[in-house]
């Protein structure tokens, strides 16, 4: 009975915990938008030692800069291309088949840009080296979540980055500036960070090291973004 019962408070706490967050002081001075974070300049971990498609898991050193808490989603594309439609039971969730330049030139439209890959990664790991941003790992909760369709940019709480930004790991992908660059192959491509490993039987969170990447015409209904703006 007491096994039982030390069982249950386990995964109860597993599925129920909140995420550790890494105190922040913003400047004196700074206007944060309400939509975005502000992550402090300093050094993070980047990468993964044993993936060698990844910065290697070494120390890198990022500015400071502010990043969308929430990835983009069709009503924030809306006031800026009053065109674009959508069904409304759909409103808050990521706006997809986004070419690259498509959702850079919504970032600049609105003063920001689209991030580079050392504030993607820092913003969704933080300075402790997580390899979830969530930090305690979940293979599939049995919590409603099956990975095969993009959820609102809003939800999951329990599973937002250690600076409180959601859909790190588990929504849809997202652009990044970086380029991408495939070893006998002359195309140009884009990294991608952040979706889901999916087969047509499996589902996977992608760790906040992995590397995606995408041709920059491709669109795609599991492909977004999210914006940055420099402090």
């Amino acid at each position: 009975m007491i096994r039982f019962i030390l069982l249950f408070i386990f995964l109860s706490s597993c599925d129920s915990h909140t995420v550790e967050q890494i105190p922040v002081v913003v400047p004196a001075g700074l206007v944060v938008p309400e939509e975005m974070v502000y992550i402090p300049a300093g050094e993070f971990i980047m990468g993964d030692a044993e993936e060698p498609k990844t910065y290697g898991g070494k120390p890198v050193t990022s500015g400071a800069y502010l990043m969308d808490r929430y990835e983009v989603s069709h009503e924030d594309y809306k006031k800026l291309n009053p065109e674009h439609s959508f069904s409304p039971k759909k409103a808050r969730w990521p706006v997809a088949f986004m070419m690259f330049a498509e959702a850079e030139a919504f970032c600049q439209a609105q003063g920001k840009r689209l991030p580079t890959e050392v504030e993607w990664e820092k913003a969704a790991r933080g300075t402790d080296g997580r390899k979830w941003p969530w930090k305690i790992y979940i293979t599939h909760p049995n919590n409603g979540f099956s990975g095969f369709m993009p959820e609102p940019v809003d939800k999951r709480p329990e599973w937002i980055s250690p600076y409180g930004i959601y859909g790190m790991g588990h929504n849809v992908w997202e652009w990044v500036v970086d380029d991408y660059t495939l070893e006998g192959r002359d195309e140009k491509f884009k990294v991608v960070r952040g979706g889901v490993l999916q087969t047509h039987l499996t589902i996977q969170f992608s760790p906040t090291w992995f590397r995606n990447w995408m041709d920059p015409s491709a669109k795609l209904n599991f492909m977004g973004f999210r914006c940055a703006k420099d402090v």
